[in-house]
């Protein structure tokens, strides 16, 4: 059935593919972003700044759903400070409208930088793997601050709300492209992307997975508020997790369950409520 959502974030790299989706879904899309992207399908696209609340009391929040992706995307790109104010001024923006105009539901992209390990200044390793969503939180910088921080946002207006709302603890997005690219550099030895590779986790997701776990969530709903690991059950590295983990996190504690190219991300709560598991995955022979 044709819904009419309201997407955040419609510039960016997710966001574009996520536009694409709902359209073809049958959706009629309002998008908004700080920058306009010209080639979107979306029925409307207004562009403004998530984090003003003049931009945000013009915008039209009668919708059946919000998909919210507005965010500086990672650390680095502006201050500490500042990276916190828009993820998380901007979040809250929007999760207030929602809860303000009884919008059903919210899904929002949150992070698996959330457990701290992505953007440490010193190495760091995962207390245990499988990780899974009641792993420690290590935060080393603000980007991943803001994830926690908007997480417990939603748990605050779901309570005091019927809105309910669904986070994606997502890795790193991108294309099959980008991933069989990194797998060569693994194999090649760039000790750069190794590095990258260790840190993040070796984890990944397509594009067409994170449209397809969103469309999921629009046609399944949810109750609450609850977060969700969501990632390829296997991982872009060129040897088999355990050689990875031995090498690069030799601390944690790793369960039986691992082996061959398997991931250290659990994704187990996502799949027994939703069932979508990720499609578009690497080749054996890319890794």
């Amino acid at each position: 059935m044709s819904k009419r959502i309201m997407l955040t974030g419609a510039s960016g790299l997710i966001g574009k593919e996520v536009a694409k989706g709902l359209v073809a879904a049958g959706h009629d899309v309002v998008a908004t972003d700080l920058v306009k992207d010209d080639l979107s399908p979306a029925q409307k696209f207004v562009v403004g700044d998530l984090v003003s609340a003049d931009f945000i009391s013009q915008l039209d929040f009668r919708c059946d759903a919000i998909v919210h992706l507005g965010s500086i995307p990672r650390p680095g790109i502006a201050s500490d400070e500042t990276v916190l104010h828009n993820n998380v001024i901007g979040t809250y923006h929007v999760f207030a409208s929602a809860v303000e105009n009884n919008v059903p539901l919210v899904i929002y992209a949150s992070s698996l930088s959330i457990y701290g390990m992505a953007w440490s200044g010193p190495w760091t390793s995962p207390d245990y793997v499988p990780v899974d969503e009641k792993h420690p939180l290590h935060h080393f910088e603000s980007y991943a601050l803001s994830k926690e921080v908007n997480e417990r946002s939603a748990d605050m207006w779901a309570n005091r709300s019927e809105t309910v709302f669904v986070g994606f603890r997502f890795p790193h997005t991108h294309t099959n492209l980008e991933f069989t690219e990194m797998a060569k550099r693994m194999r090649e030895g760039d000790k750069a992307t190794l590095q990258q590779g260790a840190k993040i986790f070796w984890a990944y997701l397509d594009l067409r997975d994170a449209v397809q776990g969103i469309l999921t969530v629009l046609e399944k709903g949810g109750q609450g508020s609850k977060t969700y690991n969501f990632a390829a059950p296997d991982t872009y590295a060129h040897r088999p997790t355990r050689e990875m983990m031995a090498e690069f996190h030799p601390t944690s504690k790793i369960a039986s369950m691992i082996s061959g190219y398997d991931s250290i991300i659990d994704c187990s709560e996502w799949l027994s409520t939703y069932g979508y598991k990720p499609q578009y995955l690497l080749k054996p022979e890319n890794q």
